[in-house]
């Protein structure tokens, strides 16, 4: 660069993004950093060529800019997001679908009253092949409660099937109604609170439907869904996506409508708190005011119970898995610390033992499954889905493992291992609540080990 191109004066420069949640990153003409945040953009710059790039949600969209001597200001617009909710502003926002999300959230496609959950599969692209009845609703201990083919309504014309009905207040399994592409029978936990419509919005692609990718929202019984509010669905976008890859990429100024949503969306409240841990000093008193606004609106919700193992609440006592990844997360730390946060024998603890990682939401791999859902359809029940299927690796065998590994790698006694290693601290690195953890120690000193 010459003398005259270093003495160039800087000029304001500033990137306005059409949402405050946008990352933004600034690079000049050498691919070096220039600027980076969230939202707006205010900096200077010596005149040149910058390149913008915004992500938000798992989109990305870059443009070249050339800065004069003359301040600049540039406003973006929404990188093109695919959403599975019908949110206005995203790149997969459909009439259609949105009229559907409208009427079957207010009426039930299965059974009479006012329905306490509904879940719309729909078609991100058009003319994506869309198995209509690929998804299956299903009480907590296993059984299907949706009916079958004959309790979802279908328009394969406009992409889209859903299902609703008035469910009672407690957990559920959303589950692929055929096993996935690995053949796997994995099931991914719901919850449904009196006075709420859980309302869960699947994406279809060319991989058939994909309930990992799930946007979940709440809406007041009987009043239905509500498009109205973008910047809170895209708000909810960005949180979610933020939670799959573990880093904070909401904005205050959209986080705190999120954490006062209570009355509108409770569910978006508690996205909202887990966005906020992401930071790596998180506020933990507001996290506490967080959850007291939120309990008496969601009573007995195992996610709430998750996040209040961070505050003085009361301890909880959980027996359902929480709906969130992270929510889980909370309650086995939790449980390793406290025993009986997840109650002994319970669903959430037999859950816990058999989670897979599969996006935000709490997956995990069926031992049994149902094959009365596959009568309904008049075909054989497909190999590996009906009856028993043995678990590759049980949980307690896990953990005997991960001891022998130990002693085999620092050349010990197994029985040292017990006693220098807590049970505490094998839970925090198996991930595992304290049940199968104390069930592998007994067995290793049943064996001499110990």
């Amino acid at each position: 660069m010459s003398s005259s191109e270093q003495a160039r004066p800087e000029v304001p420069f500033v990137v306005i993004p059409d949402t405050p949640s946008v990352l933004v990153t600034v690079t000049d003409e050498a691919l070096r950093e220039v600027a980076s945040g969230i939202g707006t953009i205010e900096t200077t710059v010596t005149p040149g060529i910058y390149r913008i790039e915004q992500r938000f949600a798992g989109a990305v969209a870059t443009r070249f800019v050339e800065v004069g001597d003359e301040a600049f200001t540039e406003r973006l617009p929404l990188p093109r997001v695919p959403a599975p909710a019908p949110v206005r502003r995203t790149a997969t926002t459909h009439d259609e679908h949105g009229a559907a999300a409208l009427r079957w959230s207010r009426q039930s496609t299965h059974g009479t009253g006012a329905p306490s959950l509904m879940v719309l599969l729909r078609n991100l692209r058009p003319a994506l092949r869309l198995d209509p009845y690929a998804l299956q609703i299903a009480a907590q201990n296993g059984a299907p409660v949706d009916g079958g083919e004959v309790g979802w309504r279908v328009d394969e014309q406009q992409g889209w099937s859903a299902w609703s009905g008035p469910l009672a207040p407690g957990g559920y399994r959303l589950r692929l109604r055929r096993p996935s592409g690995e053949g796997l029978p994995l099931a991914q936990a719901l919850w449904v609170s009196e006075g709420w419509t859980t309302l869960v919005f699947v994406s279809n692609s060319t991989r058939g439907a994909q309930p990992q990718h799930a946007t979940v929202e709440m809406a007041p019984l009987g009043s239905g869904w509500s498009p109205v509010d973008e910047e809170l669905g895209l708000a909810r976008e960005a949180a979610l996506s933020g939670l799959r890859q573990g880093i904070d990429l909401i904005s205050d100024q959209q986080l705190l409508p999120m954490l006062d949503s209570r009355r509108v969306d409770p569910f978006l409240g508690v996205v909202g708190a887990h966005a906020m841990l992401l930071d790596h000093r998180p506020d933990l008193r507001r996290l506490d005011e967080v959850v007291r606004r939120l309990t008496p609106h969601l009573p007995g919700h195992p996610d709430v119970a998750a996040l209040r193992t961070l505050t003085d609440g009361p301890p909880a006592r959980v027996t359902s898995p929480p709906m969130l990844a992270a929510s889980c997360r909370l309650l086995v730390a939790a449980d390793a610390a406290d025993p009986g946060v997840i109650q002994d024998d319970s669903v959430a603890e037999g859950v816990a033992e058999r989670l897979v990682g599969r996006g935000v939401w709490t997956t995990w791999l069926e031992q049994d499954r149902w094959p009365g859902a596959f009568a309904a359809r008049g075909g054989p029940v497909p190999r590996g889905v009906g009856g028993a299927r043995p678990l590759a690796s049980d949980a307690v065998s896990r953990v005997q493992a991960y001891v022998q590994e130990i002693a085999d790698l620092e050349g010990r006694a197994v029985a040292d291992v017990l006693h220098t290693v807590p049970r505490d601290e094998l839970c925090r690195r198996t991930g595992l609540p304290h049940r199968p953890v104390e069930r592998a120690f007994e067995g290793l000193r049943e064996t001499g080990a110990g």
